[in-house]
C-alpha cells in the first residue's frame, strides 16, 4: 500500500497502512485536579521533574514549616483564607530577606492537613543556608489578627515554625522529590469536607510559588476584542466525581522529523466518548500494563474504531464532542 503524504506542522506526516488498519488510542477523560487521588499522581511527578532544574540554580535549600494556632479563628477554613487574603509567605518571606537571610526572595510550597484539627501546614522551601528559629518566629507573629488580644501563656502569637528540614543530602533532587511528596502522596482519611466543597467560588493552590519562581517570559496581554474564556468552576468533590466518565479518542500518527529523519508518534484528538473508562479497559486488552489509564486499537477508521467500542461495551457509544477535521480526513 502507498503511504499517504500529508503536510503537518512542517514535518512530513506518513501514515502507514496495512491489512489490519492504523492505530488508535483512547485515554482517560481525566479531571485533572490536584485533590484527586488518581490524577494529582501524575501531576505531581510531572511537576517533581520541572522543579528540580529550577532548585539546582538556589545557593541553599531549607525547608520552613508555618502553622497557625487554631484558637484565633473561628474554622480552619477561615485560618487558611486569612494568611492567603494577607499574603503572610510573601510578607515573612521579604522579612527575612531584608533582614539578610535568604540569598533570594524564591521560594516553593505545599500545603498539608493535620488530621486531627484540619488545620493547614505551609512547608516553604527557601533559597536559604541558614536562618534563626527567632527571626522566623519574629516575623510570623506579627501576623496575629488585631482583633484577637493579648497572647495568652505559652501559645505562640500566630503559630509554631519548625525548621524541618536545613539540609537535604541529596541536594535539590533530593529536596524536589521531599517538597512534592506532599502532593504525590494523598492523606490516608482523605482531604477534610470543607477543602472539597471548594473551589467553585475560591480556589485552593496545594502549592505556590514566588513571583518569577519558573523564569518564564512575561506572557502578552489578549487583546480587548478577544473574547473571554468563560468557565463553569465547579467544587473540587463534583469535578472528581466527573473522572474517567468519559474517554478521548486519539488517532497516532508517525512523524518523519526533517532534520534528523526519527520517526516519532504522535497523537491527534479526535473526540470525546461517553463512556466510562475503568468499564471500557476491562473490555480492552493491554499486553503492557493493564493498570495503564489508556488503551491501543488497530481499525481501519475512525468511524471503525468506535465501531469496535461500541462492539466491546455492547451498546452504541455516544460522541461528547468531535473534531469533525479529524473525522473528515
Amino acid at each position: 500500500m502507498t503511504p499517504n503524504l500529508l503536510e503537518h506542522s512542517h514535518n512530513t506526516v506518513t501514515r502507514f497502512g496495512n491489512e489490519h488498519g492504523a492505530r488508535y488510542e483512547v485515554a482517560k477523560c481525566r479531571c485533572n485536579c490536584w485533590f484527586c487521588p488518581d490524577c494529582s499522581k501524575l501531576k505531581g511527578y510531572n511537576l517533581r521533574a520541572k522543579l528540580v532544574p529550577i532548585l539546582q540554580s538556589f545557593n541553599g535549600l531549607l525547608l520552613v514549616t508555618f502553622t497557625i494556632d487554631p484558637n484565633l479563628f473561628s474554622n480552619p477554613e477561615s485560618a487558611y483564607l486569612y494568611v492567603m487574603d494577607k499574603r503572610c509567605i510573601s510578607v515573612t518571606t521579604q522579612d527575612l530577606y531584608r533582614w539578610g537571610y535568604l540569598h533570594s526572595r524564591r521560594y516553593f510550597y505545599v500545603l498539608e492537613w493535620q488530621k486531627d484539627t484540619e488545620q493547614v501546614h505551609f512547608h516553604v522551601l527557601y533559597d536559604a543556608s541558614y536562618i534563626p528559629w527567632e527571626a522566623l518566629l519574629r516575623s510570623w507573629s506579627k501576623h496575629r489578627p488585631k482583633d484577637t488580644g493579648q497572647v495568652v501563656g505559652d501559645r505562640p502569637a500566630f503559630g509554631t515554625i519548625l525548621v524541618s528540614k536545613p539540609e537535604f543530602q541529596g541536594g535539590h533532587v533530593h529536596a524536589a522529590r521531599y517538597v512534592t511528596k506532599y502532593l504525590i502522596k494523598m492523606p490516608e482519611e482523605g482531604f477534610p469536607e470543607w477543602v472539597m466543597q471548594m473551589g467553585e467560588h475560591r480556589r485552593i493552590r496545594r502549592y505556590s510559588t514566588s513571583r518569577g519562581f519558573w523564569n518564564n517570559p512575561t506572557k502578552a496581554k489578549p487583546s480587548s476584542n478577544s473574547k473571554p474564556r468563560t468557565i463553569k468552576r465547579i467544587t473540587y468533590a463534583e469535578r472528581i466525581k466527573k473522572c474517567g466518565r468519559a474517554v478521548n479518542l486519539f488517532e497516532i500518527e508517525t512523524v518523519i522529523v526533517p532534520d534528523t529523519g526519527e520517526l516519532v508518534a504522535q497523537r491527534f484528538w479526535v473526540g470525546q466518548l461517553e463512556i466510562d473508562s475503568k468499564t471500557l479497559f476491562e473490555h480492552l486488552w493491554d499486553p503492557g500494563k493493564p493498570e495503564r489509564q489508556r488503551r491501543s486499537l488497530l481499525a481501519m477508521s475512525i468511524p471503525h474504531a468506535k465501531k469496535i467500542i461500541d462492539t466491546v461495551i455492547g451498546k452504541e457509544v455516544q460522541w461528547i464532542r468531535v473534531r469533525k477535521t479529524r473525522i473528515a480526513a
